[in-house]
C-alpha cells in the first residue's frame, strides 16, 4: 500500500551506465600516403570531431574564408595561420565549434612557424596567392618560394595530404607574370610533396569577388580592354570550396590535377550586360586601349595604398582556357559536384547595387538573352548558401 523508505535510499546511489556510441566505416578514415588512421569523435557535423586536422594557408582570402567555413562545418580541426593583425582572421572563429578553429600567427619566410602550423595536421591546404606584387613580397616570392617553402616542410612533418590552388591560365609561357610564377609554383609543389593535388580554378564569383562586385561598383564608369571580348568561366567560389573538401575527405584524388570551371563560355561583355539587366540600371562600360591602361596602373602601383597594377591589366586581356581534354585532368564531375549557373545565383552578390526603387524586385528570368540560352528552369538548388 505504501512505498517502501528503504528502497528509496537504495537506488539513490546508484548511477545509469554510460551510453555508448556506435561507430561504423564512416567514422574511420586510414590516409595512403602515410598510413595514418583517422577515428572520428563525437556526432557528426560541426558540434563533433571527424578525427582530422587542416591547415589552411591563406585562409583570410576570398577563397579561404568559404574553405575554413566548408572545413569546419564538417567536423575538422583548422589550423588558420595568418600574417598581421588578428582582426583579419577573427571572422573565421564562428564558424567552427569551440576550439575547432585555432589562430596562429606565421611569416612565410620563417620555415620554424610553419612548421608550428603544420605539425599536428595531417592535411594542408595552400591558398596563398596575389595578383600584383607589393614592396615586401614578388610574385615569385609568393607563388613560389613560398609553395616550395610549405610544401616541404609539409612533407618533412609526415602531413597526408597537400592540396595546392593555382589558376587554370598557369603556363609557363603565359603573356602574365601572374601566371607564369603560378606555373612554376606548381612544378615546385610536385616536386617537393609527391602526391599533392593541384587545383586550378577560373575566375570565381562571390560576395566578396572582383568580377561581380566590381562592375556593380563601377557601373557608372567601368573600364575594360578589347571591348570586353575577354572569354570567361566564371565559377561559384562555394562550388570550388566544396571541391576542396571533397578532395580533402576522398584518398582516391591523391596526386591527381583538378580544373574547376563553368562548362558555359561568357565574354566579359555578357557579364556586363547580364550585371545591367540584374541591378536594373545601364554599366556604362568605357574601352581604354590595354597600353594606355598599362601605364596608368604602373603609376597606380607606386601609391602607398593598391588600387590597380600592371600585372591585374594583363590579366584582364586573357581568356579562361581549360586543358580538360587531357585525360589526366580532374574536373567537377569526376567530383560529383554540379556547379551553379551564373545567371540564377549571380543576383544575390549584386541586389544591393539596386536602385532602391527595384530593391525587392525579382529575378526576372524572361524576356533577357542570357535568361533564353539557359536549358534548366529556376528552382531553390541554385541559390548558393
Amino acid at each position: 500500500m505504501f512505498a517502501n523508505p528503504l528502497a528509496r535510499n537504495m537506488t539513490k546511489g546508484l548511477v545509469a551506465p554510460a551510453k555508448l556510441t556506435k561507430r561504423g566505416k564512416a567514422d574511420v578514415m586510414i590516409r595512403k600516403t602515410t598510413g595514418q588512421t583517422l577515428v572520428g569523435r563525437g556526432t557528426y557535423g560541426r558540434q563533433s570531431w571527424n578525427g582530422q586536422t587542416a591547415t589552411v594557408f591563406g585562409c583570410s582570402g576570398f577563397l579561404g574564408r568559404y574553405v575554413v567555413a566548408r572545413l569546419a562545418r564538417q567536423g575538422t580541426k583548422v589550423i588558420i595561420p595568418y600574417r598581421g593583425l588578428y582582426e583579419y582572421v577573427r571572422h573565421l572563429r564562428p564558424t567552427g565549434d569551440l576550439g575547432m578553429i585555432v589562430p596562429m600567427e606565421f611569416d612565410v619566410r620563417n620555415p620554424s612557424q610553419i612548421e608550428e602550423c603544420v605539425r599536428y595536421s595531417d592535411v594542408v591546404i595552400n591558398l596563398i596567392g596575389r595578383n600584383y606584387a607589393t614592396k615586401n613580397f614578388s610574385l615569385d616570392q609568393v607563388h613560389v618560394d613560398a609553395a616550395q617553402s610549405i610544401a616541404e616542410i609539409s612533407r618533412e612533418a609526415g602531413v597526408s595530404r597537400f592540396i595546392h590552388m593555382s589558376s587554370i591560365n598557369a603556363r609557363t609561357n603565359a603573356h602574365s607574370d601572374v601566371l607564369v610564377s603560378k606555373a612554376f609554383g606548381e612544378q615546385r609543389v610536385r616536386e617537393s610533396f609527391p602526391g599533392a593535388n593541384i587545383v586550378r580554378s577560373s575566375t570565381m564569383y562571390g560576395y566578396e569577388d572582383e568580377l561581380l562586385n566590381n562592375i556593380g561598383k563601377f557601373k557608372h564608369f567601368y573600364m575594360t580592354v578589347n571591348h570586353a571580348s575577354q572569354k570567361l568561366r566564371p565559377v561559384c567560389v562555394s562550388d570550388v570550396a566544396h571541391a576542396i573538401d571533397t578532395i580533402r575527405d576522398n584518398e582516391d584524388t591523391v596526386g591527381q590535377t583538378f580544373e574547376l570551371f563553368n562548362p558555359k563560355e561568357y565574354t566579359r561583355k555578357d557579364v556586363i550586360e547580364l550585371v545591367q539587366f540584374l541591378i536594373h540600371e545601364k554599366v556604362w562600360q568605357v574601352n581604354v586601349p590595354p597600353k594606355l591602361l598599362r601605364l596608368a596602373a604602373q603609376i597606380a602601383d607606386v601609391l602607398p595604398f593598391h588600387y590597380t597594377s600592371q600585372h591585374e591589366v594583363d590579366l584582364m586581356s586573357i581568356d579562361d582556357v581549360s586543358t580538360a581534354n587531357d585525360p589526366s585532368i580532374q574536373t567537377f564531375a569526376d567530383l560529383g559536384i554540379q556547379p551553379h549557373t551564373l545567371e540564377l545565383a549571380a543576383l544575390q552578390y549584386i541586389r544591393h547595387y539596386r536602385p532602391s526603387q527595384h530593391e525587392e524586385d525579382p529575378m526576372e528570368p524572361k524576356g533577357h538573352k542570357a535568361f533564353r540560352k539557359l536549358r534548366v528552369p529556376v528552382s531553390n538548388k541554385d541559390i548558393v548558401v
